[in-house]
């Protein structure tokens, strides 16, 4: 069986799962084929004792991620329009993803929903159609 560790508390405990997203599959990556760390097979999870620090933490993260993005574009958008030539623009686009790998800093993954999804056509109608219903 997978070992699963809380990724607020570091304890190995049972909770909800961390989706598997591009920043973690690039951390995963670099540990194997730059660190050369072999993979360990386990599973990230957020325990239910630490679940309001994840949900402040998460937040958070995408209030920075928001704010470097917002400031990243202001500073392509200036240049453009102050400068008005392409070396500008590129250090501008430069500026705005250092900002984006700076949100990386304080990075929160997202978890896995946890809610089952009923299959297509299967659903129970929208309250619209089955007022409409009983109406006849």
């Amino acid at each position: 069986m997978r070992e699963s560790y809380c990724i607020i508390c570091g304890e190995e405990r049972e909770g909800v799962e961390v989706k598997e997203d591009r920043v973690l599959s690039a951390l995963r990556w670099f540990n194997r084929t730059i660190l050369r760390i072999p993979p360990r097979n386990n599973s990230i999870v957020v325990c239910k004792s630490c679940y309001p620090t994840y949900k402040k933490q998460r937040k958070k993260y995408l209030g920075r991620q928001r704010t470097y993005l917002v400031l990243g574009f202001l500073f392509v958008l200036f240049g453009a329009i102050i400068a008005k030539t392409v070396v500008s623009i590129v250090v501008g686009l430069g500026l705005m993803v250092f900002l984006y790998l700076l949100s990386l800093l304080s990075y929160t993954p997202e978890l896995k929903d946890i809610s089952p999804k009923p299959a297509k056509g299967l659903s129970n109608p929208p309250p619209a159609l089955k007022r409409r219903r009983k109406a006849k």
